[in-house]
């Protein structure tokens, strides 16, 4: 008999015939660590079984993204001369002998193509859009966007982009105003690009915030897309969320729509600073000379800010007519609005440098010193 066997034996009689002789807290302890033991075998069984599955998977998604890779790419070399139909008809039965009814390879099948697809125009795109939804990958993204789970939506919703499945824009729009900022994020990106009739709809019900970054997104979505039809996005400058005010602005600035100057001079009073200060903006780079009054009117309650946003503005529209009050500000005690003053007045493409140079002979020896440094060219306006 081996020590092993001397090891099991003994330990068999322990628990088996010597158990309920030893005293109460010998047997509790002895049961415990039985208990451990059996428990730490299972944990390793776990793990082991774990890993064989994991493994067993790896193998099973390496070679499906190689077949079904390699499938796309001959998709790709195909002869171009074909009709989609034909194509679509040619590679269409290699991938009804693929497992589509597994979840992990159906969901190769779909990343794949998506891949394919956003890096692919023309006809090899056209293919790949048709053949998605004659495998039915459409009603797998149908359900995902309709998915209890904000992650599955959020990869329901992108997968509908990336397809350009029209079709689901109505189902896309209730999640643009949702509270979760990246599915309202995702669907708003999503929307623009699928709504053919109304893909600035999510405007008009936006009351959740958009985020600086999210606007940052948008605007890059709406200023590439060639396809949308912009419209005038100054009827959204009477919204109440804020953030879709801030977005509407840099549009209006991007497309110079002059049609938006009514409006920008009502948000001249707007309760929002940020929003102040860009419509003075804007105002100034689109030289909106009937809006120099209202920028007049509102300077004096302004922070140093906006102070010096309208002071641009004047120079930028250098109308000639509030001359006397950009040089009555070279008087101020803050040094900023003194220079952006006489910039201001430089800007002048007529009589700008000789109004400096007129002012410099009546002003003090501090402004003068600005003034040099205001007329000399080499030196760029901060």
């Amino acid at each position: 008999m081996s020590i092993f066997d001397n090891i099991f034996h003994y330990i068999g009689q322990l628990y088996t015939d010597r158990l309920p002789y030893f005293p109460t807290n010998i047997r509790a302890s002895l049961m415990i660590i039985l208990f451990c033991v059996i428990a730490a075998i299972e944990i390793y069984i776990y793990i082991l079984f774990k890993r064989i599955v994991k493994m067993r998977e790896e193998k099973q998604i390496k070679y499906w993204k190689e077949h079904i890779g390699n499938v796309l790419a001959n998709i790709i070399v195909y002869d171009e001369t074909d009709n989609t139909a034909e194509i679509i008809s040619h590679f269409y039965p290699r991938f009804k002998k693929i497992p589509l009814g597994n979840k992990i390879v159906n969901q190769i099948v779909v990343n794949e193509i998506l891949l394919y697809r956003k890096n692919f125009t023309g006809k090899t795109a056209e293919v790949l859009s048709q053949l998605y939804r004659k495998l039915n990958l459409d009603k797998k993204t149908r359900k995902k966007i309709a998915n209890r789970n904000w992650d599955i939506k959020i990869e329901g919703i992108r997968e509908a982009n990336e397809m350009e499945i029209v079709e689901l824009a109505s189902a896309i729009i209730k999640y643009t105003d949702d509270e979760n900022a990246l599915l309202r994020m995702e669907a708003q990106a999503a929307y623009i690009k699928l709504s053919a009739r109304e893909p600035f709809h999510f405007l008009d019900r936006a009351r959740e915030r958009i985020l600086d970054w999210h606007q940052v997104v948008l605007f890059e979505i709406i200023t590439k897309n060639k396809k949308l039809t912009i419209p005038s996005f100054s009827k959204w400058l009477y919204s109440p969320n804020d953030t879709v005010v801030m977005l509407c602005l840099k549009l209006i600035e991007h497309f110079t729509q002059f049609d938006a100057e009514e409006e920008l001079k009502r948000l001249l009073r707007h309760h929002n600073p940020k929003i102040v200060k860009k419509s003075v903006e804007i105002i100034g780079k689109l030289e909106l000379a009937n809006a120099e009054s209202f920028m007049f009117e509102i300077y004096f309650d302004q922070s140093e800010e906006i102070k010096l946003e309208i002071l641009n503005a004047f120079g930028r529209i250098s109308s000639g007519q509030y001359a006397d009050f950009l040089s009555s500000r070279i008087y101020s005690t803050d040094i900023k609005i003194k220079k952006e003053a006489l910039y201001a007045i430089k800007r002048d493409p007529d009589n700008g440098k000789n109004k400096l140079r007129e002012i410099y002979n009546q002003t003090t020896p501090e402004n003068q010193a600005l003034i040099k440094h205001v007329l000399d060219d080499r030196i760029k306006q901060e």
